[in-house]
């Protein structure tokens, strides 16, 4: 039987970064020879979820964690042909088709790892850290750009739903990392060191 393709998580508050060091780490990685597959957790949100009262869409019950498990361990084992995709605006979910080999899945997401650090087997969880107020500055941007959403929309979300969630379910994150990355220049490094030749 060939051996699992490793697995890395990368986790953290939203707009600490992760999508960008997601991506960096694969271009990394890409230049080292390797083929890493992407994996978003964002994609796995439910079309049918009804905002929590306290949490809204910031909560793990948000995620269909089934659908997440599903597709890890079908590209762990190589044999993963899709990948969930979910429409943020429309909140609608397709499937993604994976048209080139990998040997390297790299996940990341706010929601999702809680349900993956006990016994599924991630090869490394990576925790970003960032201050709030540089958080506030890219969640405004991004939220307002890419999702239409109003700044006033963005910020009443950020202190009634966001902020709760972090301390409810993304924190306790941070006690299960394998690595906390601060600086991401330097993280790529020590990400690289931490899992070797995997």
């Amino acid at each position: 039987m060939a051996s699992a393709i490793p697995v890395l998580c990368i986790c953290g508050p939203s707009a600490a970064g992760k999508t960008t060091f997601a991506a960096a780490l694969v271009e990394h990685f890409r230049g080292l020879g390797r083929s890493p597959l992407s994996v978003a957790c964002d994609d796995y949100y439910r079309s049918d979820w009804a905002p929590h009262p306290l949490f809204g869409y910031d909560t793990v019950d948000a995620i269909d964690t089934a659908a997440l498990r599903s597709d890890l361990e079908a590209a762990r084992s190589g044999r993963a042909g899709s990948l969930r995709l979910y429409d943020m605006r429309s909140r609608t979910v397709g499937r993604r088709v994976i048209d080139r080999s990998y040997d390297l899945v790299v996940l990341e997401g706010s929601y999702g790892p809680q349900d993956l650090i006990e016994g599924f087997p991630l090869d490394a969880l990576i925790y970003l850290e960032e201050s709030l107020p540089v958080r506030l500055v890219r969640r405004l941007g991004r939220d307002v750009r890419q999702r239409h959403r109003s700044p006033w929309y963005v910020i009443r979300q950020m202190l009634r739903e966001m902020l709760p969630g972090e301390r409810r379910f993304i924190r306790p994150l941070r006690d299960h990392a394998d690595l906390v990355v601060r600086d991401p220049q330097r993280g790529i490094a020590d990400v690289t060191r931490l899992i070797g030749d995997s």
